[in-house]
């Protein structure tokens, strides 16, 4: 069974398609979406920055280094030695010299030519450590030494002494000089013949234990207060019979060099 529409109805729906193509077709479904589910945009990546250029390289200084150095410039030359000498606390000495045979200690220094020189020939070296400064020329140095005797007496000697020695003289801007005295123990392993006497005439008091008084004269050269030559008169004394009635002792004048480290 066909079913056919009136000519009338024909037209009429063509009229309505025609109307319906040119429209573009029935509106789009819209459908709201709320704002909170809206995705944001991506952010925008930051541009890249250049990479930092190395500079050159530090090396940290040693401690050595970055330790101040005293500035010694406004010093007078004198005063120069002297703080050079102190930073110097240990120093080695090397010497040689002759004893005198007959002699008093008080009549050598003032004439030493009027001894009997030559009976023996010493040749030693002492070390010093310098413990302080006071009242500015002042000095407290400690000392331990020892030499041998060529000669008459062929024997050792060994000491240790404390020095006190001075440096104020008024000439030190241009030769730097000290002068010291000691005091400490001093043992002969065979006695000096002025301490032992002749056959004839023996010491009625000996001791191989004397006290070691040496007073002593150094000069150096004011830049240089580290290299010193030094003049000593070695004198083994009894301290007016302390030392098992002892009363007079050897005596020797050495000439030494030495050098402060």
């Amino acid at each position: 069974m066909t079913f056919t529409l009136p000519p009338a109805a024909r037209h009429l729906s063509l009229v309505a398609a025609a109307i319906l193509l040119a429209a573009g077709g029935p509106a789009p479904e819209r459908r709201t979406v709320p704002r909170a589910q809206v995705a944001p945009a991506a952010a925008a990546a930051p541009a890249s920055e250049p990479a930092p250029v190395p500079g050159p390289m530090t090396v940290a200084a040693p401690a050595a280094a970055t330790m101040a150095t005293p500035d010694l410039s406004g010093l007078s030359p004198g005063d120069r030695a002297r703080a050079l000498a102190d930073a110097r606390r240990w120093s080695g000495t090397l010497f040689v010299g002759s004893s005198v045979a007959d002699g008093k200690l008080r009549d050598l220094v003032v004439a030493p030519w009027t001894g009997s020189w030559g009976d023996d020939t010493l040749l030693g070296g002492a070390v010093q450590y310098r413990l302080g400064r006071f009242w500015r020329f002042f000095m407290v140095d400690l000392e331990a030494g020892a030499a041998y005797r060529f000669g008459d007496t062929e024997g050792g000697e060994f000491w240790g002494a404390v020095y006190l020695r001075y440096d104020g003289f008024p000439w030190t801007d241009y030769v730097y000089t000290t002068f010291g005295l000691s005091m400490g123990p001093d043992y002969v392993t065979r006695l000096p013949r002025v301490e032992r006497g002749t056959d004839l005439r023996p010491e009625p008091n000996q001791s191989n234990w004397l006290n070691f008084f040496s007073p002593e004269l150094t000069v150096a050269l004011p830049d240089y207060p580290q290299y010193e030559l030094a003049f000593r008169y070695m004198h083994r004394s009894g301290i007016f019979g302390t030392y098992n009635g002892v009363y007079e002792g050897a005596n020797s004048f050495v000439l030494g060099f030495r050098y402060r480290f």
